[in-house]
C-alpha cells in the first residue's frame, strides 16, 4: 500500500489503519457531551439578560415617574405620572413583568421635600424551567427626586 509517495508492508499498515477506525465518531460523542453544557449555558444567559435588562427598564420607569411627578401639583395628578412613566417605559419589558408592573410614590408629596418612587414587576422565569430556576422573581427600584420647595403643591382637598 501506498500513502504520501511512501510504501508500506502489511505489518505497518495494521497498527496505523486500526488507529484511524478507533477515532471513528469521536466527534459525534463530543458533540453529545457538549451540547447539553452548551444549552445551559445558554439558557443561563438568557436568564441573566432578562434580569439585568427588566432591572434597568425599572431603574429608568422609577426616576422618570419621580422626576415628572415632582413637577405636578397635587398628589393625584404625581400618581397618574408615575403611572404614565411606568407603562410607557415598561413596554419594552417582557411580557410577564409589562403585565405586572407598578409604581407608587412612598413619600410625602409636600413642597421642598424629597418625593420617592417605587417601581416593582415580576419576572416569569418558567420557560427557563430546565436550569430549576421555573419560579418568578419580584424586582423592585426605588429614585427620589426633590419637589420644588416654591412651588405650589396642593393636598388634594383643593381644587
Amino acid at each position: 500500500m501506498t500513502i504520501l509517495g511512501k510504501r508500506y508492508t502489511r505489518a505497518e499498515r495494521g497498527p496505523r489503519l486500526r488507529r484511524v477506525r478507533g477515532e471513528r465518531g469521536t466527534m459525534a460523542l463530543e458533540m453529545v457531551i457538549l451540547a447539553p453544557i452548551l444549552l445551559i449555558l445558554f439558557m443561563f444567559l438568557l436568564a441573566c439578560g432578562r434580569y439585568f435588562q427588566t432591572s434597568s427598564l425599572l431603574e429608568n420607569a422609577a426616576r422618570d415617574g419621580a422626576r415628572s411627578a415632582s413637577q405636578t401639583r397635587s398628589l393625584a395628578a404625581a400618581q397618574g405620572q408615575v403611572d404614565e412613566a411606568v407603562t410607557r417605559t415598561m413596554d419594552q419589558a417582557v411580557k410577564s413583568c409589562k403585565d405586572s408592573a407598578g409604581g407608587t410614590i412612598t413619600t410625602a408629596f409636600a413642597a421642598g421635600s424629597p418625593l420617592s418612587v417605587e417601581v416593582t414587576c415580576t419576572i416569569n422565569y418558567r420557560d427557563l424551567g430546565l436550569l430549576g430556576i421555573g419560579g418568578d422573581t419580584t424586582i423592585t427600584k426605588k429614585f427620589s427626586s426633590s419637589v420644588d420647595p416654591y412651588r405650589g403643591v396642593r393636598d388634594g382637598s383643593q381644587p
